[in-house]
């Protein structure tokens, strides 16, 4: 019997053809998990089992035996009155759930003067949509099974700190959901779409990219939402050949989305895939003043410790790579109070790169964390960052799927050759040198790092160098002589 699970929507919002995959792909396309990975699903169940012990420790475990006796043993905990149970098994026809707690209280159900809250330990900060579908889920099959709909289901995150929400305001969602993945169920494959989570959380990433390619659909197209596909493939625009050609007067303003700066850049960026060809659609003006930096921060996400500063001067008396390291994650109050002490030292005047939102964010993060809020010279540092991946965006249509650092990086030549080649390997490098200590392993991910702010400076430079009229490159492309 086929079931639908709650990891039927976690799958789905993260590549709608995941769970279809699963049901009726090939196997032979499914990648295996990856050390990373697995790593990270061990990490995961023992921060869930920590949690549990920490706020629940008298809790009722369901053993595994088997489905149906899981089922069984849960129903009669849930029947008994049980606290709080932990790994209960729920089931209601072809709908299945383990929630990783279910947690008694007061009110009416089938059960008697109680009911029962769904509760998923996460390692996330923050309740997201794919943890609300999945409880969700749950609390729909708990109405089901004790008659009574638990209104606010929960998660313990990362700090074990309760986040609910208001599961009716998520309705209208879920059903959206819901319906889409019983379509799925019945044999419906999704129209495609190939994004950054189909390579980096699904198993799927080839078939994805597969069916898009043998189709040319628009799904190839860089920073098309599934809302914009949507309006598109209902007016007749489904190749990325058609997107090329497409008439922007006569389908502006024909489905919500669809803007006339929109579909420009739908028909450009289809331009660009069809022909192979790089377009620079706004002159590149240097916001640069003074000395010019590149910056870069690695994070561990499981923990939410900065573990390593990266800063890369190109020129001036200063040029060369600096870094700002904790070398075990409670070393990160000195590492932020050492960096504070170098922007102390900083000229009048100065610009720092950095490449998408994530290291503003961080500053802000460490800020708080360290009451740093009101430090002039890191005010004056967050005023003088920029985003090149915003800029060379905004600047230069490339022929990619994405625009990630190591997408276009490499595609304009730049090079990352140590050991650790992105940011889960890094994370997962970290955690083996607190382990290990072997300062070869932190050699990487400092080569890493260096790597990463080196190719921020490439870029700009390429933009600097190339994008300095409006103007289209064909192949052969003049940086690859």
């Amino acid at each position: 019997m086929d079931r639908l699970k709650a990891t039927d929507f976690y799958r789905f919002l993260q590549c709608p053809h995941w769970p279809y995959w699963e049901r009726f792909g090939d196997k032979k396309d499914r990648r295996p998990l990856t050390a990373d990975e697995e790593k990270r699903l061990n990490d995961g169940l023992i921060h869930e089992r920590e949690i549990v012990a920490d706020k629940f420790g008298e809790a009722e475990t369901v053993e595994r035996v088997d489905d149906q006796t899981d089922v069984a043993r849960t129903l009669e905990l849930m029947r008994q009155g049980a606290g709080v149970i932990y790994q209960g098994v729920l089931e209601d026809g072809d709908w299945f759930g383990r929630p990783d707690l279910l947690e008694k209280q007061e009110g009416k159900s089938a059960f008697g003067d109680w009911y029962y809250v769904p509760i998923d330990v996460k390692r996330s900060h923050e309740l997201k949509k794919e943890h609300k579908a999945q409880l969700m889920f749950y609390a729909v099959l708990l109405e089901r099974i004790q008659g009574a709909f638990p209104s606010h289901p929960a998660i313990l995150n990362a700090d074990g700190e309760r986040i609910s929400f208001d599961a009716a305001s998520f309705e209208a969602d879920f059903r959206e959901l819901l319906q889409e993945l019983e379509r799925i169920r019945e044999g419906v494959r999704p129209e495609p779409v190939y994004r950054k989570s189909c390579e980096d959380t699904s198993p799927w990433g080839a078939a994805c990219l597969r069916l898009a390619e043998e189709t040319r659909d628009i799904a190839l197209l860089y920073n098309v939402d599934v809302r914009k596909l949507r309006a598109l493939r209902s007016l007749g625009v489904t190749t990325i050949d058609r997107a090329a050609e497409l008439d922007v007067d006569a389908l502006e303003g024909q489905a919500p989305g669809l803007t006339r700066r929109s579909l420009e850049a739908v028909r450009r960026q289809a331009i660009s895939l069809t022909q192979g060809s790089v377009i620079i659609r706004e002159p590149f003006v240097d916001p640069t003043e003074g000395l010019e930096i590149h910056f870069d921060i690695e994070s561990h996400p499981p923990t939410d410790v900065d573990y390593l500063y990266g800063i890369w001067i190109p020129s001036g008396p200063d040029a060369g790579y600096l870094s700002f390291v904790a070398e075990r994650p409670e070393d990160e109050e000195r590492m932020w109070r050492d960096f504070l002490a170098w922007l102390a030292t900083l000229p009048e005047s100065y610009t720092v790169w950095h490449y998408a939102r994530y290291e503003a964010g961080r500053l802000d993060v460490l800020a708080r964390r360290y009451k740093s809020e009101a430090n002039p010279d890191l005010i004056r540092f967050k005023n003088a960052l920029r985003d090149l991946k915003e800029m060379a965006a905004d600047t230069a249509v490339f022929p990619l799927y994405f625009y990630s650092l190591k997408t276009i990086g490499k595609f304009l030549g730049f090079a990352w050759e140590g050991e650790v080649k992105g940011g889960g390997e890094s994370v997962t490098a970290y955690e083996t040198w607190l382990s290990s200590k072997n300062r070869a392993t932190l050699d990487a991910i400092i080569q890493y790092n260096r790597e990463d702010v080196r190719a921020t400076a490439h870029l700009l430079d390429w933009l600097r160098r190339y994008a300095r009229e409006q103007k289209t490159y064909e192949k052969p492309y003049p940086w690859k002589t």
